[in-house]
């Protein structure tokens, strides 16, 4: 392999991701049928929890955009906020093998997909840099406790994102990147509200990438 390649050009990591993407496309209207219309007083984890079937997996794009911020910031130690079944963190662990090792400390609340997302990472060779942790992430990484946190990724339960990233605020370094997903939902005002406040020590903005029903929002924030 050319020494500049990344480990995404790998023929086999390539195909898995492919083949990821392609299975997500037929499973998620499937888990979206069989959920029904979602109890609106259910609250989101109950969502979370009848979609378990779903990948709800990020973007090719944004997959691109992830792994050019981690591996472009040498991130050596990533958390996610929301694993599913391991796509995200496919894009992420592979930006981590490229900058020469870390760890990637990746949450779940859903047992079996944290099993899937394990299965997939080891399928492309990448499960030794992934720490899971399943569970309500609010109490998940508390302990062991974080530090020296390079960047953030959330892309769980939109209602949680400023509890999850207040959690991790305290073991961000200077510099340290936050990238979020789906931030042009609604309710996700309050959680931009505090990265966009200079008085939070981010500097931040909103960017879009094309997706298949439109372009999609995301938020990309350093911390000072």
């Amino acid at each position: 392999m050319n020494s500049h390649q990344s480990w995404l050009h790998r023929p086999s990591v390539a195909a898995a991701i492919d083949a990821l993407y392609v299975d997500a496309q037929i499973k998620d209207p499937q888990a979206r049928q069989a959920a029904g219309r979602p109890d609106p007083g259910a609250g989101e984890l109950a969502m979370f929890s009848a979609m378990s079937g779903a990948y709800m997996a990020i973007n090719r794009e944004f997959g691109r955009v992830l792994y050019a911020l981690a591996r472009g910031s040498r991130a050596r130690t990533i958390v996610e906020f929301g694993t599913s079944f391991g796509v995200s963190a496919i894009w992420l662990a592979a930006a981590l093998r490229d900058n020469g090792g870390g760890r990637l400390i990746t949450t779940e609340f859903e047992p079996s997909k944290a099993e899937q997302a394990r299965r997939n990472l080891a399928a492309v060779g990448l499960d030794d840099l992934v720490e899971f942790r399943v569970g309500d992430a609010l109490e998940t990484l508390r302990q062991p406790a974080l530090e020296g946190v390079d960047m953030v990724f959330l892309d769980g339960a939109k209602g949680m994102y400023l509890d999850v990233l207040r959690l991790v605020e305290p073991a961000l370094r200077p510099g340290a990147l936050v990238a979020s997903d789906n931030t042009d939902h609604d309710g996700m005002e309050p959680f931009l509200a505090h990265l966009r406040d200079p008085a939070n020590g981010y500097v931040s903005t909103g960017v879009l990438t094309p997706g298949g029903r439109g372009p999609r929002g995301h938020e990309i924030s350093v911390r000072l």
